[in-house]
């Protein structure tokens, strides 16, 4: 049963059921369609029924032809693209369409077309090879039946038939034409002859596209480009569309995300996915790492650069095949872990996250937010719905100066809350990742910030320019430190993720 929404009755698609589906009436939100199917063990084949109208409860029965065409058809032209090229069998379709129009040509090119056609079939009969040939064949015919018969051999070019003869060619600025060879430009044509059939149908039907596995033969460059034309040109609006390619969905929004896995029952999980207003303008980092976590089976969301630096670089001692089992790190940089935990979830995809222990002090009122705990209550959608605060008579140096004590002691006051996040994949340091790496390889980083020329203490020393010193860092890490902060609690995420 497929419910089609018509509640818009100014939308350019709804006018076009509303002209040629007389089963619903104005003022009706929905078009129901109902597809039955039953097996004839005797005939051996499935039996169609279809019905459509407004009411379930009454719905008007299709009658079918023998090509399974009924009513829907004069609605809906359904566009089925294939993975494989078929840039031939599409072009001659479409070439035939043209010259079948009666007013393809004028009367002029027809008439002067014709002439020539009468003139070529005449020369090609006339080639003294054709002469030869159908010499030979006759005296060959002879030796099976003894008839006064010649056979003659004519060329039967007809207007009817010249688009079988059209072949298309690229054309550069320099005047030189070639053939559409490779795969790739082979496909692009393709889908450009589809798009030319589409606009047209478009004028009378709706069209819903079904693609498959359309980055098969495209490179990089190009499976963005389809991307673009998908997701932002109108044509494509209704469309469904399987894929292996995180760059075909790099540009998605306002869609449905559909995961498939486990071959043996074919199951499923969807979710709507709409790009939020707030990331409307960073929509291509967004899209870019969901795109590639939506293909993994358990993903790590991490704040930024120093994290998946450090994590990439202890897994690329414990375990560096991680990627080959459907494991990704996504770094989700200014973006709310909130926006990727939910829809990864709802796929079905296991969603884990690392996140400090942030306070947030407010002068004015001379008070702490622990945005920290309540970032990660609000993704785990724990605990009460107001933010935890703390009101203390310290100023803003006060406050800076004991920053890392206040971390400590109230990580500890939450102990519950805490537990709690882990159950959920949401892991929180003690105090952030620095102080939390410095317990368990303390030693490497004062002898990285020594040998660096550091003056500082190896943490403050590490945060002032996160991703390059990290970077220098994981240069001096050795296996034995991959493994001590593996094995580490603080870093439990990192177990978790590839488990």
């Amino acid at each position: 049963m497929l419910g089609i929404d018509v509640s818009d009755e100014d939308d350019e698609d709804t006018k076009k059921i509303f002209a040629k589906a007389k089963v619903i009436r104005s003022g009706k939100d929905t078009l129901y369609i109902s597809l039955e199917t039953k097996y004839n063990a005797e005939n051996l084949f499935s039996e169609i029924q279809m019905s459509w109208g407004d009411d379930l409860e009454d719905l008007e029965s299709l009658q079918l032809t023998q090509q399974f065409r009924c009513e829907i058809d004069n609605i809906f032209n359904v566009i089925y693209i294939d993975s494989s090229i078929q840039l031939e069998n599409v072009f001659k379709r479409y070439a035939r369409t043209l010259f079948q129009n009666p007013k393809s040509l004028e009367e002029s090119e027809k008439e002067s077309l014709g002439e020539s056609i009468e003139n070529l079939n005449s020369m090609i009969s006339g080639i003294k090879l054709i002469d030869k040939f159908q010499d030979d064949l006759s005296k060959e015919y002879g030796h099976y039946r003894e008839e006064e018969l010649e056979i003659k051999i004519k060329s039967e070019v007809e207007m009817d038939n010249i688009y079988s003869k059209l072949i298309p060619y690229i054309s550069y600025e320099n005047g030189k034409t070639y053939p559409t060879a490779g795969d790739v430009r082979k496909k692009i044509v393709e889908y450009s002859i589809l798009g030319m059939e589409s606009r047209e149908s478009e004028k009378k039907k709706v069209n819903v596209f079904l693609i498959e596995e359309l980055e098969n033969h495209l490179y990089r460059s190009l499976q963005i480009s389809l991307s673009f034309q998908l997701f932002e040109d109108r044509l494509f609006r209704h469309m469904f569309i399987t894929t292996h390619s995180s760059l075909i969905v790099s540009r998605m929004d306002k869609v449905t995300l559909v995961k498939l896995y486990n071959p043996e029952k074919v199951c499923g999980k969807s979710v709507e996915y709409i790009v939020p207003k707030e990331y409307k303008k960073n929509k291509a980092k967004l899209n870019t790492e969901l795109s590639e976590a939506i293909f993994a089976e358990k993903v790590l969301l991490v704040e930024g650069p120093s994290e998946k630096i450090l994590f990439e670089r202890v897994l690329g001692d414990i375990s560096p095949k991680y990627e080959c089992k459907d494991r990704y790190i996504l770094q989700v940089d200014g973006v709310a872990f909130k926006t990727y935990y939910e829809i990864l979830n709802k796929l079905g995809i296991r969603c884990l996250i690392k996140t400090d222990n942030d306070l947030k002090y407010f002068e004015k009122e001379r008070k702490i937010e622990f945005s920290g705990i309540n970032r990660c209550a609000e993704i785990a959608k724990i605990g009460k719905k107001n933010k935890r605060t703390l009101s203390l008579a310290l100023s803003k140096e006060q406050f800076d100066n004991n920053r890392k004590k206040y971390q400590l002691k109230y990580f500890n006051e939450f102990e519950k809350t805490i537990v709690e996040l882990k159950k959920r994949g949401i892991y929180l340091s003690i105090i952030d990742l620095e102080n939390d790496l410095y317990e368990v390889i303390s030693k490497t980083m004062d002898q990285y910030v020594k040998s660096a020329g550091g003056r500082t203490n190896p943490i403050d020393y590490l945060q002032k320019a996160k991703q390059n010193r990290m970077v220098e860092l994981c240069e001096r890490i050795t296996k034995a430190d991959s493994k001590a902060i593996f094995e580490d609690d603080k870093f439990l995420c990192i177990k978790e993720l590839i488990q």
